[in-house]
């Protein structure tokens, strides 16, 4: 009898895979909007399931062009389209619409009804945020976060700005439009997964993962609702 289950426990360790010496564990930067309501482990957990070693880290957008460029991180959860642009580096996109979420302006209720409104309001936007500083342009007053949606929140409820360009989703993860604002739609912002160009061998199992790690948020923003 003991014979059988040495056996038995040297056959089931046999049969539980393992990571090979050489498996590449891909660094993949996560926005910090999705602080406090999902973790990191999340979506290590559902890339393990198809088979992709991934080492996540919260990384703002400003920062993962850089660390891209250096090689620090070998992909990202989800950024526009413009990416491979500004970080100049053969890329290949995931095939899985991770959101279409609206750029907003979100400002003191009364004040501006457009973009266009704006004169000497203070605007905070989220560093590294593109898109946002090219719909402001020329505008001169703008503030430059980089902690992000969160930095924004804090200075627009001390008065240290007067409005934010921030994106619907990460409005949602703050909790809403404060009490006194209004959230003004100003574009629409489809993000997707990227990886290295170096990496796309496994673009089909990233974009399994993405799928599937993209309903898990969408089913936690049910439940937070």
């Amino acid at each position: 009898m003991a014979l059988i289950v040495v056996l038995a426990v040297f056959l089931s360790w046999r049969l539980v895979p393992t990571a090979s010496a050489d498996e590449v564990c891909l660094r993949i930067a996560l926005p910090e909007a999705t602080r406090g309501g999902f973790g990191l482990e999340i979506y290590r957990d559902v890339m393990r399931e198809v088979g992709v070693c991934v080492e996540p880290v919260r990384m703002p957008n400003a920062r993962a062009v850089a660390a891209m460029q250096h090689g620090d991180i070998e992909g990202v959860f989800a950024v526009l389209d413009e990416f491979e642009d500004l970080v100049g580096v053969p890329m290949v996109r995931g095939n899985v619409l991770v959101g279409n979420p609206q750029g907003l302006l979100v400002v003191r209720d009364g004040t501006i009804n457009e973009l266009s409104d704006l004169t000497d309001q203070e605007v905070g936007i989220w560093l590294g945020a593109s898109w946002s500083e090219a719909l402001l342009g020329e505008y001169k007053h703008v503030v430059r976060c980089p902690g992000g949606p969160q930095m924004m929140q804090n200075m627009l409820a001390r008065g240290r700005i007067d409005a934010m360009l921030i994106n619907g989703f990460s409005l949602e993860v703050l909790g809403g439009v404060p009490d006194g604002f209004v959230s003004i739609p100003v574009m629409n912002l489809p993000v997707y997964s990227w990886l290295h160009a170096d990496h796309a061998r496994h673009l089909t199992q990233f974009d399994k993962g993405t799928e599937l790690f993209r309903n898990k948020i969408i089913e936690w923003r049910k439940k937070a609702l």
